[in-house]
């Protein structure tokens, strides 16, 4: 009974926690940053406003950052809620010149 009771939360727990189906122009790739102590690519995205992150172990494509991209916005990549490292906002430039 108890072991049902975990698979089924672990279950929703796996479910909620990443998103995989068609993102379309709704993405946005915002960074990507190598952690070398654990030899990880971070590439962060923002859906809709919100932090989504795709953690490549062994940075496999880091040199391949458009193939990523194009993964996310297809949805064949599964993209896990917050980010773990976190990127530099670009700074917004005043209107009107200087």
């Amino acid at each position: 009974m108890k072991t049902s009771f975990y698979c089924i939360l672990l279950s929703i727990i796996v479910i909620t926690g990443f998103r995989r189906y068609d993102q379309g122009e709704n993405i946005e790739f915002s960074c990507m940053k190598t952690h070398k102590a654990s030899n990880t690519c971070h590439f962060n995205f923002k859906v809709d406003g919100a932090k989504y992150r795709y953690v490549d172990i062994g940075c496999k494509f880091s040199k391949k950052r458009d193939e990523v991209i194009k993964k996310a916005k297809e949805g064949t990549i599964a993209l896990s809620r917050e980010w773990k490292i976190e990127c530099p906002e670009p700074k917004e430039q005043p209107e009107g010149g200087l």
